[in-house]
């Protein structure tokens, strides 16, 4: 009875999880689309409010850049990997996603504040790369096998993310490269200050870690 309560309990904590892990994905989502449907409905030129590189005015853009967009288009192709990468936030780091998240929002908004072009920048693009960058190297440097799994995705999906290092394929164009350049670098710098936090490896993984330990202790290495 008793192993049966537990497991049970279990369970309903990791429905909990994964639907609050989904509704916060789905709000935090919604937010471009409501500020795009708005600045449509009212013919609003919200895209002037973007992020200003060097501009002590512009340094607001670091709060507005992801939540506009230049079109539906723009907002269409960015909504399915923002919607993914912070439902895998939420769903492995729970009470630290907020501050992962507020973190690649705003390092990223500010890089791209020092390094961009003389032009207004706009899209959730440098978000979603701090956090594809986030989740796929968080499960290289990491053994939970569900964080693995999910980099593995992330690496399918958006594989592409890589093309950020070549930033001379965007000169003359109107992407934003040093968005994602940005975010591509913050979202590695946070997997190395968050490698202690998320989902630990289970117990039967850490006896298997201390046996195959060569120490005497199982502590100390050289």
């Amino acid at each position: 009875m008793y192993i049966c309560c537990v497991m049970y309990d279990e369970m309903t904590e990791e429905k909990r999880d994964l639907r609050l892990a989904v509704m916060y994905s789905a709000l935090l989502t919604a937010l471009p689309w409501m500020v795009q449907t708005v600045g449509a409905a009212f013919s609003l030129p919200l895209k002037q409010y973007g992020l200003q590189p060097l501009e002590p005015a512009g340094l607001a853009g670091i709060f507005t850049m992801p939540l506009l967009h230049d079109d539906w288009g723009h907002l269409v192709s960015n909504t399915p990997a923002l919607f993914l990468l912070v439902f895998g936030l939420f769903l492995f780091y729970r009470q630290g996603a907020w501050r992962i998240l507020l973190y690649s929002y705003m390092i990223s908004g500010l890089l791209t504040w020092l390094m961009g072009r003389s032009a207004t920048h706009i899209g959730a693009s440098g978000l979603v790369y701090a956090l594809a960058a986030f989740h796929f190297l968080s499960g290289v440097i990491k053994k939970v096998h569900q964080q693995r799994a999910f980099a593995l995705l992330v690496a399918f999906l958006y594989g592409g993310f890589i093309w950020a290092f070549f930033p001379t394929l965007y000169i003359g164009t109107s992407i934003s490269w040093e968005g994602h350049l940005s975010g591509l670098l913050t979202g590695m710098a946070l997997a190395f200050y968050f490698r202690g936090e998320g989902p630990a490896l289970p117990p039967e993984e850490d006896d298997e870690d201390e046996l195959n330990d060569p120490s005497p202790s199982g502590s100390e290495r050289e």
